[in-house]
């Protein structure tokens, strides 16, 4: 037996009440609330769609998103790293040719995945990691 009521459920009750109660009449206008709470209960009761192709769509335009913004910023960031340095000395340096949303946080992020492979970590105990593109 479950054990919560749900939507559909209280609007069935509500539905038999109105229509189960001595003083229902149709010419009193209960027939019309019976109707809508009819159609009220029919719309709740459809399930809902995900569809793939709608999900597919949404990720791929994501990711379109994702790319040219890649595009914009890793020809700037690329010109900035001169030497090692840290992820906050770069975004420092590259902060007035950023998008005004960008923060240092996300400059590490761009270093340890976008450009993983272009640039070379140096990892000191107790310090900042350091950054310079590879040869």
């Amino acid at each position: 037996m479950k054990n919560t009521l749900t939507r559909v459920d209280a609007l069935n009750f509500a539905i038999d009440c109105i229509q189960s109660a001595p003083a229902y009449s149709e010419s009193r206008g209960d027939g019309e609330i019976v109707e809508v709470l009819t159609k009220i209960r029919d719309q709740i009761a459809k399930p809902r769609k995900s569809s793939d192709e709608a999900k597919a769509k949404a990720k791929a335009k994501r990711a379109d998103a994702r790319a040219t913004l890649m595009a914009q910023v890793l020809p700037i960031l690329r010109d900035t790293i001169t030497t090692d340095m840290t992820a906050k000395e770069i975004f420092t340096a590259a902060a007035d040719r950023l998008p005004q949303d960008f923060t240092a946080a996300k400059v590490q992020y761009i270093l340890l995945n976008e450009m993983k492979d272009e640039v070379v970590k140096t990892e000191a105990k107790g310090k900042a990691n350091t950054y310079r593109l590879a040869e």
